[in-house]
């Protein structure tokens, strides 16, 4: 028989790397991706050089973690308030303090492993160049970083009526703003996942940037080098297109009984996505448009949204979990790839609007919510 926290394990921690795969791909991308493999160590040995040197990159690179344990921390705090998991209060409040302290401790260190590995050796490098002090003020930070979230999970435990940061907002807005169907969805993440929106935004913020400054360093603009951008852009929605379907399945099922035309609903989703991806739109325009014609921007952007709303739709066959659908993602994304590599992207996109409309128009009426089981 498991144990309790082999099962909390299991809810929280395989579930957090599930959802976040698209910020771990990006997440990959950038530290591992834009390096060749030669000089990689190289690399990153500088990179641990340049926050120990310079204390205004060291405070960068600590608030950067810092985010990191509040993603962490607010990642727990909503399992507490999603549908299905209301045993969480009564299976975590039966369990003796220091146990649950200890459960707490495991449940967020597991979570927050991917940054206590990068600063475990950051301090290695930090002790082997003399720089003891900043290896402590690492150490210390860091084992903060494990220790303040559990006073938020004690606090939502003894208060599960509190919502995190934006309950007034959220009243507020309610009272004031009647929403049309297409703003449902970011409506919920703007109010109930204020940093699941932020932090997606800024890793494709950062996707972008990046692409830019290659190709400004290397004197050169290259089309297909903004698309892939686009399309590693792109990867890291992924996890909003999980929680698009969440959503769907447990606030709109009433849509579907409404005499509303399949046209209408696809058109619905589409909006969506061009709503979703806009701040994209406008940061490709803004440091491309000087660059090349409009019509290279437009296929830019109707690579983008195809792959999108493809991704989305694939999400309507039954038992299409978060795993399953990582495969599908990167399997189409290649073959986006070796077509845009091939100046194919017309044919690309006329691909991907088709699947996307047989698999919407064919699906939507049968689909049934998913469920995972245990």
């Amino acid at each position: 028989m498991r144990t309790t926290t082999a099962i909390l394990s299991k809810i929280f921690t395989q579930r957090f790397y599930i959802q976040n795969t698209g910020f771990f791909l990006v997440l990959f991308y950038l530290l591992f991706g834009v390096v060749d493999g030669s000089s990689l160590w190289n690399y990153h040995q500088s990179l641990m050089l340049g926050f120990l040197r310079n204390n205004s990159f060291l405070i960068i690179v600590l608030l950067l973690w810092t985010s990191y344990a509040l993603k962490c921390a607010g990642f727990i705090l909503k399992t507490f308030q999603t549908q299905g998991y209301d045993f969480l209060f009564p299976t975590m409040g039966s369990m003796p303090a220091t146990s649950r302290w200890r459960t707490w401790w495991v449940l967020h260190t597991a979570i927050y492993m991917p940054v206590l590995v990068y600063a475990a050796v950051a301090v290695v490098v930090a002790i082997q160049q003399h720089y003891y002090l900043k290896g402590i003020i690492i150490i210390v930070f860091n084992i903060a970083n494990c220790i303040w979230p559990l006073t938020l999970y004690e606090r939502k435990l003894a208060q599960p009526d509190v919502i995190f940061f934006t309950g007034h907002m959220q009243r507020w807005l309610n009272k004031h703003f009647t929403k049309p169907p297409v703003l449902f969805f970011l409506y919920e993440l703007f109010t109930n996942f204020p940093r699941r929106i932020f932090s997606t935004k800024l890793f494709s913020a950062a996707i972008l940037w990046l692409t830019f400054l290659i190709m400004r360093q290397g004197e050169y603009f290259d089309l297909r080098g903004l698309q892939l951008g686009a399309m590693v852009s792109v990867l890291v929605h992924m996890q909003l297109m999980v929680h698009n379907r969440a959503f769907d399945d447990t606030y709109l099922n009433f849509m579907e009984n409404l005499p509303i035309r399949l046209s209408t609903h696809y058109l619905r989703l589409i909006c969506i996505y061009i709503l979703m991806f806009l701040p994209e739109m406008v940061m490709i325009t803004v440091n491309a448009y000087t660059k090349t014609p409009w019509m290279g921007l437009i296929t830019v952007f109707c690579t983008a949204l195809s792959l999108m709303i493809l991704f989305r739709c694939l999400l309507y066959f039954p038992k299409m979990n978060p795993e399953i659908h990582v495969r599908y993602v990167l399997l189409t994304s290649f073959i986006v790839l070796f077509m845009i590599l091939g100046k194919y992207e017309w044919p690309a996109i006329a691909l991907l609007q088709i699947a996307s409309a047989i698999i919407f128009f064919k699906k939507y009426r049968t689909y049934e919510p998913y469920i995972e089981r245990e």
